[in-house]
């Protein structure tokens, strides 16, 4: 199966490398591309889920793909939302990894914590193109807490702080949830970001998801790759 596999927040496409390698291993074919405004020297300002979605979009379609699984993690979840309702014919799987699954008119920060989101929107306003940093101890701490100082410092050199408009911009959603695309949820098992039921409540979101889980933390495609995409090969 051709999968197309969309990160999160801070970093790149290069988060799935191994998990893409692992998938091909098993006969699938993978694009794992870099989101816009997440190379290092993009110009970040004014980037938003929506512009990030249509060049998405225009990347898969030069791919000349006609059928497709996607896979979001995290904020790349309403990525492949977008992805789907664009798309509706061709993306013939939809699986969520501890990803949100808005619906029409939510955006990222709707299903956030208040606390976290005014957090998140004052290092925005502190910074010079309305982004969010990423810190290693951060990282460490809330997102990759099973990797070891080395992988740990290896990842911050690449991190890139993320667009507030990922978060703030609600999302526009046309055919998704009538479509009903075949779904999937992956849960990470030891995924400490959030609280597991915040992750529960986004699968309850779909409609008879198949539920897979996976062994590693928020970023378990960089800590516990190929445990991850024997889940994601399990639900498509």
């Amino acid at each position: 199966m051709k999968i197309v596999l969309v990160h999160g927040g801070w970093q790149g496409g290069w988060a799935w490398d191994d998990v893409a390698a692992a998938l091909e291993e098993k006969g699938h074919e993978t694009f794992h591309p870099t989101m816009l405004g997440h190379e290092k020297d993009d110009n970040r300002a004014g980037v938003t889920l929506s512009k990030m979605a249509d060049d998405l979009i225009a990347r898969i379609k030069d791919q000349d793909w006609t059928e497709f699984a996607i896979v979001g993690h995290s904020g790349g979840g309403p990525l492949a939302q977008l992805v789907a309702d664009a798309m509706p014919d061709a993306v013939k799987n939809i699986t969520f990894v501890d990803a949100w699954v808005l619906h029409d008119g939510e955006c990222i920060n709707d299903v956030l914590p208040a606390e976290l989101v005014g957090g998140l929107t004052a290092m925005a306003s502190a910074s010079p193109d309305n982004t969010v940093p990423m810190t290693r101890e951060l990282l460490g701490n809330a997102f990759m807490q099973d990797a070891d100082a080395e992988s740990l410092d290896r990842l911050a050199q690449r991190l890139i702080s993320s667009p507030m408009g990922w978060l703030d911009q609600p999302i526009r959603l046309n055919s998704f949830w009538a479509k009903k695309h075949p779904s999937a949820y992956v849960f990470l098992k030891e995924d400490i970001s959030m609280p597991s039921e915040v992750y529960r409540n986004m699968a309850s979101r779909l409609e008879n998801p198949k539920t897979a889980e996976s062994p590693g933390s928020h970023q378990a495609m960089m800590t516990r790759p190929r445990e991850l995409a024997d889940a994601i090969d399990s639900v498509l």
